[in-house]
């Protein structure tokens, strides 16, 4: 397999990464934890005031709250075109660690730290970018390694988990939607004019975090939750388990 099939391949997994990162499906935790703020009568923070703001404005308080955490989990679940896809996510600062699954055992680990980008797939991911019989290819190529990935290779649209502007970047106008609830958490809707399904939910009750981006506030959606946690340290991979994506096809 050539260089250029091999980032083709990865250049169109960024794309459905960058979708579901916006419009995803489910996530287990339906109530966020973890610095967002409890309904309970005895302990409830005060109304934040961003219901009362425009939608713009609204999503920068949700930036700036994101951005403040400096922590949170995300995960979810999308389908499209029959495939499941599904993210789970935990970021601190510009670091993050998590996994992704495109399709029938098709998965890759994903590490971004101290500013260097790493993968490590699957032989259904290879399957799924490059054919059942160069996966095998790819599998002894890589030899269980992690993947180095150029910072400003195709493939680092992967890499966007951390960057709280590209999360919560609107592909069209923002307008205000209703107030409602995402498990016990009031939050107020975003909607956005040029994708139904990538709404954005945002905390009313306590610091104005997104909790929650997807179609509706139940059902399917990509959950954030844990703000302002301490994660298990995210670390880089030992020199000797690690293989550049440029050396692959050669």
């Amino acid at each position: 397999m050539t260089k250029i099939a091999f980032r083709a391949g990865l250049a169109a997994l960024a794309t459905a990464s960058m979708l579901l990162s916006g419009c995803g499906g489910s996530d287990s935790a339906a109530e966020p934890k973890g610095g967002t703020p409890t309904t309970a009568a005895s302990q409830a923070p005060a109304d934040n005031g961003v219901a009362a703001l425009s939608a713009d404005e609204i999503l920068t308080k949700a930036k700036d709250a994101l951005t403040k955490a400096g922590s949170f989990h995300m995960a979810g679940s999308a389908t499209t075109d029959g495939e499941t896809m599904s993210l789970d996510f935990k970021v601190s600062g510009k670091d993050f660690a998590g996994k992704m699954s495109m399709g029938k055992n098709a998965e890759v680990e994903i590490l971004s730290v101290g500013g260097k980008q790493y993968m490590k797939p699957s032989e259904g991911f290879w399957a799924m970018i490059a054919g059942a019989e160069q996966a095998k290819t790819m599998v002894k190529a890589t030899g269980g390694k992690w993947v180095l990935v150029p910072a400003k290779d195709q493939i680092s649209g992967l890499f966007a988990a951390a960057d709280v502007n590209e999360l919560l970047k609107p592909g069209g106008a923002l307008s205000k939607g209703e107030a409602t609830k995402v498990g016990e958490q009031p939050v107020i809707t975003l909607k956005d004019a040029s994708d139904a399904d990538a709404q954005v939910f945002v905390a009313t009750i306590g610091e104005p975090y997104p909790v929650r981006i997807g179609k509706s506030a139940t059902g399917e959606g990509v959950t954030f939750s844990k703000f302002g946690e301490k994660f298990e340290a995210i670390a880089a991979p030992a020199a000797d388990q690690v293989i550049d994506q440029n050396s692959l096809g050669k």
